[in-house]
């Protein structure tokens, strides 16, 4: 084993042990690289890590993660999330497991219309879980939905994350997210057919609505659907329609969204 393979043991160690740790990742990862860079190359490694860092700079498309992640902040602070999760609660509540449904199904709606991860997590905590606790659902399998449903604005287009490894890999983020369609609502989907499933099997997991809480009134769950899920369904159109449809870019799409 030559002496760059035992350095890069090394520094993969040394990273690991880091962040498990508690050290931020990205402090980790510079510094890392930087450090263990010098003793492989000297003093080339600092120039190299400018005109790369210049380079991607330089990616238009970048511009688009602010954008998404302030469009994603706005729509938070707006109470569209809520008004999302409130109309599917009011449409599925006959269902077994209609509360796992919803939340899954808020969570793939929101990153469709956001693109960052983290919110969704911490919004359906707050919101959903106290309620699924009220309505007797399963401790366990409520908080799997929540984390799992969450955790879907990683890879469900407009992804921050696919936005930045566009630029990095070389490859077309428009492609990306057309590649990471398929995927991501299959994730969904299966998420959405376990709970489902372990809720018909057993149905004290995931009982439906009591009739005494249900909105039966077609009026007032039509009014829930539009207020909840209409103005998210607008703002997925105006940026993941134009950018799949070849109509903007990820980063004229973002500017769209942020402005509506």
């Amino acid at each position: 084993m030559t002496g760059l393979e035992l350095l890069g043991l090394l520094m993969l160690t040394v990273m690991i042990g880091v962040i498990f740790i508690g050290f931020p990742i990205s402090f980790t990862l510079l510094f890392l690289a930087l450090t263990f860079g010098w003793f492989a190359m000297g003093n080339v490694v600092f120039d190299l890590a400018y005109f790369q860092t210049i380079g991607l700079m330089k990616e238009e498309v970048l511009a688009a993660v602010p954008l998404f992640i302030f469009m994603g902040y706005v729509t938070e602070q707006a109470g569209l999330m809520e008004r999302l999760f409130r109309a599917f609660q009011v449409i599925l509540a006959p269902l077994r497991g209609s509360l796992y449904l919803g939340v899954i199904l808020t969570a793939t709606v929101f990153a469709m219309a956001t693109g960052i991860v983290g919110a969704a997590v911490t919004v359906l905590g707050i919101m959903a879980a106290p309620i699924m606790m009220k309505s007797g659902y399963d401790p366990r399998l409520s908080a799997g939905a929540i984390a799992a449903g969450g955790t879907l604005g990683i890879l469900v287009p407009p992804s921050v994350m696919l936005v930045v490894m566009g630029p990095v890999m070389g490859v077309s983020v428009a492609q990306l997210y057309a590649a990471a369609f398929g995927p991501g609502f299959m994730l969904a989907a299966l998420y959405i057919i376990y709970c489902l499933t372990r809720s018909f099997i057993n149905p004290k997991l995931g009982p439906p609505v009591p009739h005494d809480e249900r909105v039966t009134s077609m009026v007032a769950m039509a009014r829930e659907f539009v207020v909840g899920v209409i103005p998210l369904g607008a703002l997925i159109a105006a940026t993941l329609g134009t950018i799949l449809g070849g109509l903007a870019t990820p980063t004229e799409a973002a500017s769209v969204g942020s402005a509506r």
